[in-house]
């Protein structure tokens, strides 16, 4: 018996394959990290020498910075692993892309920590300028 489809099957059909191909686009576009950073500056910045509070702590600086990120900036892909940081977020959106945990979408007042188990990259999905308090531990070379 020859069934002929009607144009709803045909409309449903080709609509399940558009978003069977778009959500296949946006899997690909979420797995690719970006490598260079743009459109991110420093308002300022400023560095404690531990060594100079705890002798133990040698040769590492804790740092503050804040940092202002322009409507569709991006920070490159990179880990947390020897550089630990607290966060507040201020003013704007912050979308970060983290390693095993997706999505994370930061509004204003947020705080977070970044440890040595987190590898991300971030962007500001917004159309304003983000502001961002960044505390963190480096180490002086």
């Amino acid at each position: 018996m020859n069934r002929i489809l009607c144009p709803i099957h045909i409309g449903s059909i080709a609509a399940i394959v558009f978003f069977a191909v778009l959500g296949a686009a946006s899997s690909k576009a979420q797995e690719e990290k970006p490598l260079k950073t743009r459109g991110i500056s420093l308002a300022a910045s400023d560095k404690l020498l531990l060594g100079d509070q705890i002798p133990e702590l040698d040769g590492y600086a804790l740092q503050i910075r804040t940092i202002v990120l322009k409507p569709g900036a991006v920070a490159a892909y990179h880990s947390h692993a020897k550089r630990p940081v607290v966060a507040y977020l201020v003013k704007g959106d912050y979308t970060e892309h983290r390693d095993g945990q997706g999505i994370v979408v930061h509004k204003p007042g947020d705080q977070w920590v970044e440890g040595a188990d987190v590898a991300h990259w971030s962007e500001n999905r917004g159309n304003e300028t983000t502001y961002l308090i960044n505390v963190e531990i480096v180490h002086q070379q």
